[in-house]
């Protein structure tokens, strides 16, 4: 066997030629494919990498944000009233509602109806009241209608949703969307 670091790089390359065209087409499809997933392979793992680092660094902050203390008192009474103060109240409710309806309204997604119950939430003092809105609208203003309550009013959650769309070519969407919105009842 012949050492390729001894080589000069002209006989190097000829060798190379002489020995696909032995190989034939398939050999350099394989050949081809080879040097593809490779070059793959390499972009794939630097942007696995970068977001691998940034998860680490979301990591760290959210961790960090779990270990501070809430509202500087650690007994389990302050910590349970202060996650039950970040509810709005019951008094308060209708201007929350109100306020997810404009922003659907902004986003130009304001439901014909919406159907609403309530009930009490065992053992807590929060209320909690479902709302199921048929919604019609592009996605991206769904998710961004979606996002902005969420992020508005942290005692909303999201039950349920289901998408329609009449075609794969249809720019718009039918949702039934059906929210909780958790209140702290009694006040």
């Amino acid at each position: 066997m012949i050492r390729l670091s001894r080589l000069p790089m002209d006989e190097l390359r000829e060798r190379t030629i002489r020995a696909i065209r032995r190989a034939g087409w398939p050999g350099a499809v394989g050949l081809g494919l080879i040097a593809f997933s490779l070059a793959f392979s390499y972009s794939a793992a630097e942007l696995q990498d970068k977001r691998e680092a940034e998860l680490v660094t979301e990591r760290t902050k959210l961790m960090k944000v779990a270990a501070s203390p809430v509202g500087g008192s650690n007994t389990n009474r302050a910590r349970l009233t202060a996650f039950y103060d970040r509810f709005a109240k019951a008094s308060e409710l209708s201007n929350v509602l109100a306020d997810i309806h404009l922003a659907a309204q902004r986003r130009g997604l304001l439901p014909e109806r919406a159907d609403y119950r309530s009930a009490v939430v065992t053992g807590t003092p929060l209320v909690r009241i479902n709302a199921t809105l048929p919604i019609e609208g592009r996605f991206d203003a769904l998710y961004a209608w979606l996002g902005e309550v969420m992020r508005d009013h942290p005692g909303v959650v999201i039950d349920q949703m289901s998408l329609k769309r009449e075609s794969a070519q249809a720019t718009t969407l039918s949702a039934d969307v059906r929210l909780s919105v958790l209140v702290r009842g009694g006040e």
